[in-house]
């Protein structure tokens, strides 16, 4: 067997593509290699006890190696996690180990109620390797660990709380009674661990450092806005054209190049490592068929009871609520507060109504003969004491108050007589303010239009030429900036039953208006029918699975199991009586089926996520129920199923009853297993080549000022994509995916670092992520020219670079990471014999 290469290979392969940012990164290598890790046959035992599993500079390391160093590992990380754990029950704060331990990840406390803390994880055969490999690098080194440092190190983690010599009882903790290894055979494991951390650190000493020449790269790449013209010259167009045929060296020589990997659909690169597969029979419900059975039931009885049932609630027209179209407390039929100018003027004098008006008819003592000191509470803090002169012994309603005292800031006004006052002058805003302390007394700028004013018609009870309060202040006349004492005496007297409405008084409510029954009838028909669809679909495909799983379980607990359980069953027949679909998904890996028109079956569920303080919208596919789930061949399962995450979730289009009819493991190919695809591949690059070349004779033809599609052999296939950016922005502030440009299929980075490396006027070839087509795009224009940006970089500079920027260089380097660690599997020639789990 042909050894297998180091499994960093593939960041390396796509280091340039991987370059941008963290989720490209996690897109590439955590979507793809994702389906690898969840997919990949599970190697739960190699088939032998002495098998190998890698070689490093020639040296085999079987299973059993690799399993001590895991256990070493996880016995380091778990005491270690306890330790931490220990700190912050005594109050003090853990200082997780950086970079972080195989095993062990430190949540940070994000709030009173999640203090965070040391979280578990499993340890796989790739990180063992790696961290194998450190050592023995960190040996040649020549890194030296004394017994001091290890000590150092187990106490700081804990921030000092916990001395190295407490570990022993954290060590029996986690062994528990039968543990056979020593504190030594610990304080080993850990010098061990410590000499992979001062490796690690040695190696990546300045990774994440911004260097001003990257820095204006990220800058750039986020700041800048183009419009570009493209013209698609498509590879498969030119597969026929490739007539050469393939020697035994080519196609070996691409063979071995890619046998290791996985076909990558995001890069175009072909790969021959074969993954799980499996063929899958199922039965299928559309919503949408069981929906409008449901609908042509619905009568209209039932809708028109529903529309009575919930008018009040769901069927009311929209009231425009009168406070927000008008002032405050002015009924809607009113005159705008604006032209009431007294609310706003500062108060000079007090009204003498200030306390609640009583039902009884009012009487006519003199207002001076109640203290001052009996005001309500709620009278304003700034309302003066009226002024102690004698009163008027038959003083009317209507008569003025007695001059109040001014405030220290004013002036004494002039004393004048009261009816030389211009009748639209502004009347005193404290007056005005009495609808804000609920005040039962009907303000002249309120009173209903056309009404006759209340000095011009004098109590009947007493005079209004009778003995004044004073010299100053004559009573002959009202004075008309005070609107609350000019009520006539009847009015101000009577019962509050026979008042007219004050500023208290409730509004008349408008008339309730319903949204007629014909106009909402089919939305009413919809909700009724909606339920009973869902349960109608529920019910066919329970159906069906009863009858599957009652085969399914005869053929599992029979002596023998031979055949398939459902030979016997016309599934065609059974669906069709049930009102359901019966189909097959054919033998395909993952990735094929996440290409195919399965692939996009997916269902949306929502679920609130406190960090982003929303709700999260998660899709599930039918793919990832095929492949994800390992349960065994004609065991029926539902798709989408209840979920125990989700808050809630709408009808899935399709519903899904499947079951597995057959499968396969992945494995490492020989050539004479995939020479098929190997040709198949060849033909695709050399296709790509022909595509590429026949797109720069294009663009070289292109490059004068005539517009991009008279030169191009079909004009009307070129796109036009205005204010294009390079990155757009996801879930929250800061963090970036490359944006996709319209028209363009599977947009990639090489896609935008070619056409934002292009200077406005020139023309280039811009391949798209697959290379499957290759765009001859022309910068049109601009928003920002590259001097215009480097000023405003410049400006928005203040001791650092802008956060996106440094954002952005701290993705960059964690792919400088992943280069470091590939440049060490090649150092120590490391060979994998065997798939290795992830």
């Amino acid at each position: 067997m042909e050894p297998m290469r180091n499994p960093f290979h593939f960041f390396r392969k796509n280091q340039k593509a991987l370059l941008a940012v963290f989720g490209v990164l996690l897109m590439i290598v955590f979507t793809v290699g994702g389906v690898v890790s969840q997919f990949f046959p599970q190697r739960a035992a190699y088939e032998a006890a002495d098998k190998v599993v890698v070689k490093i500079d020639g040296q085999p390391l079987t299973k059993p190696e690799i399993d001590r160093l895991s256990q070493d590992a996880t016995l380091v990380s778990l005491v270690t996690g306890m330790a931490m754990a220990r700190t912050q029950e005594a109050g003090g704060f853990p200082n997780p180990p950086a970079p972080p331990i195989a095993g062990l990840r430190y949540q940070p406390p994000s709030g009173p109620n999640s203090p965070g803390g040391a979280m578990r994880e499993e340890i796989s055969t790739q990180v063992v390797i790696s961290d194998h490999l450190f050592s023995l690098e960190g040996e040649r080194l020549g890194v030296a660990i004394s017994d001091d440092m290890v000590r150092e190190f187990m106490t700081s983690v804990t921030g000092g709380v916990i001395s190295d010599v407490q570990y022993a009882e954290l060590l029996n903790q986690a062994q528990g009674a039968d543990g056979r290894v020593t504190y030594d055979q610990m304080f080993e494991m850990f010098r061990r661990t410590l000499l992979v951390q001062k490796t690690k650190r040695l190696l990546l000493e300045g990774i994440s450092t911004a260097t001003p020449a990257s820095a204006w790269i990220n800058y750039r790449n986020l700041n800048r806005t183009l419009d570009v013209q493209l013209y698609p010259v498509n590879t498969a167009d030119y597969l026929a054209k490739v007539t050469k045929k393939p020697t035994e060296a080519e196609l070996k020589k691409l063979f071995n190049q890619y046998r290791d990997q996985i076909r990558n659909p995001l890069t175009g690169e072909p790969g021959f490592l074969q993954l799980d597969k499996a063929a899958v029979g199922f039965v299928k419900a559309d919503y949408e068929k069981f929906l409008e059975a449901e609908l042509a039931k619905i009568t209209d009885e039932q809708v028109a009871a529903d529309y009575e049932k919930n008018k009040d609630s769901s069927y009311r027209k929209p009231v425009a609520d009168p406070a927000a179209e008008t002032p405050l407390g002015v009924p809607a039929t009113e005159p705008a507060m604006e032209e009431q100018p007294a609310a706003t003027e500062p108060m000079t004098t007090e009204p003498m109504t200030t306390e609640p008006m009583s039902t009884e008819p009012m009487k006519t003592e003199p207002a001076a003969e109640k203290p001052a000191e009996d005001k309500p509470a709620a009278e304003p803090a700034k309302m003066e004491e009226p002024a102690k002169e004698a009163p008027a012994e038959e003083k009317t309603m209507t008569e003025t108050p007695p001059a109040t005292e001014k405030s220290a800031e004013e002036k004494p006004a002039p004393e004048a007589p009261a009816e030389e006052k211009p009748a639209d002058e502004k009347p005193a805003a404290e007056e005005s303010s009495l609808l804000g302390r609920g005040s039962e007394v009907m303000l002249v700028a309120f009173q209903e239009e056309g009404e006759k004013p209340a000095e011009d018609k004098p109590s009947e009870e007493k005079p209004a030429t009778e003995k004044p309060a004073d010299d100053a202040a004559p009573a002959a006349e009202p004075m008309k900036e005070t609107p609350a004492e000019t009520k006539p005496m009847e009015e101000m007297s009577a019962p509050m039953d026979e008042t007219k409405p004050t500023d208290e008084s409730p509004m008349e409510e408008a008339p309730v208006e319903y949204r007629p029954l014909e106009e909402v009838k089919d939305q009413i028909k919809a909700s009724l029918a909606r339920p009973l669809a869902q349960a109608a679909v529920k019910d066919a495909l329970q159906k069906v699975s009863d009858v599957l799983q009652r085969e399914y379980d005869d053929y599992f607990y029979a002596d023998e199991q031979n055949g398939n359980p459902f030979d016997d069953l016309d599934l065609k027949k059974l669906a069709q009586e049930h009102g359901v679909e019966y189909g097959e998904m054919p033998m395909m890996d993952y990735i094929a089926a996440m290409e195919s028109p399965y692939g996009e079956i997916t269902h949306a569920e929502f679920s609130y996520n406190p960090q982003q303080g929303g709700l999260q919208r998660n899709d599930r596919r039918f793919v990832d129920f095929i492949f994800g789930n390992k349960s065994p061949l004609y065991r029926p399962q539902e798709f989408p199923g209840a979920s125990s995450s989700s808050m809630f979730s709408m009808p899935a289009d399709q519903q899904f009853v499947f079951w597995k009819t057959d499968e396969s493991k992945g494995f490492l190919p020989t050539f004479d297993q995939v020479r098929d695809q190997v040709v198949e591949a060849w033909k695709l690059q050399q296709a790509a080549k022909l595509a590429e070349a026949e797109a720069e004779k294009i663009a070289a033809s292109a490059q004068g000022d005539a517009p991009l599609n008279e030169v191009v052999p079909v004009k009307d296939a070129v796109l036009v994509a205005d204010n294009i950016t390079y990155y757009q922005e996801i879930r929250q502030p800061g963090q970036y995916n490359p944006a996709q440009i319209p028209g363009v299929e599977k947009t990639g980075l090489k896609t935008l670092d070619k056409i934002f490396a292009t200077p406005v006027g020139a023309t280039v070839v811009a391949p798209n992520a697959d290379e499957t087509v290759w765009y001859v795009a022309r910068v049109t224009g601009e928003r920002k020219t590259e001097a215009e940006l480097r000023d405003q970089l410049k400006a928005e500079m203040n001791g650092d670079f802008p956060f996106s920027v440094a954002y952005l260089e701290g993705m960059r380097s964690q792919v400088r990471w992943n280069q470091v660690q590939e440049d060490l599997f090649e150092r120590f020639n490391v060979e994998w014999q065997s798939i290795a789990d992830e």
